[in-house]
């Protein structure tokens, strides 16, 4: 053999070699890549059904929130109803205390026991 073909055959096993690392470091990247890809759709799959059902449970209290708020409102209509009757309830007693035909029943109801017993 002459020297330009040992070169060359040295060459050529090197670059064989190079080739065989590159597939090598290629499969393990490979192998690397499809772990990953598996293990995220293996957490992927319970994170979704987590996911999908703190969604039903925040739609359940979001409906909840909304009728505790609509009860909040129709209550306090009620209470504020209540209290304006109250307060109309205590001006109509007010007007009646301060009329001359209470005070004078009044001074009677406490005048009318006295002549009771002093006969």
């Amino acid at each position: 053999m002459t020297l330009a073909n040992q070169d060359y055959e040295t060459l050529l096993t090197e670059v064989i070699n190079e080739v065989n690392a590159v597939r090598n470091k290629y499969d393990a990247f490979s192998q690397f890549t499809e772990a990953k890809v598996a293990k995220y759709v293996l957490e992927r799959k319970p994170l979704s059904d987590r996911i999908e059902q703190l969604s039903r449970d925040l739609a359940v209290t979001n409906a909840q929130r909304a009728q505790i708020q609509a009860e909040l409102v129709a209550l306090t209509a009620r209470a504020e109803k209540i209290l304006m009757q109250r307060d109309k309830a205590r001006k109509r007693v007010k007007f009646l205390e301060a009329t001359r035909t209470y005070r004078l029943e009044q001074k009677l109801r406490s005048l009318v026991p006295q002549f009771l017993r002093s006969k």
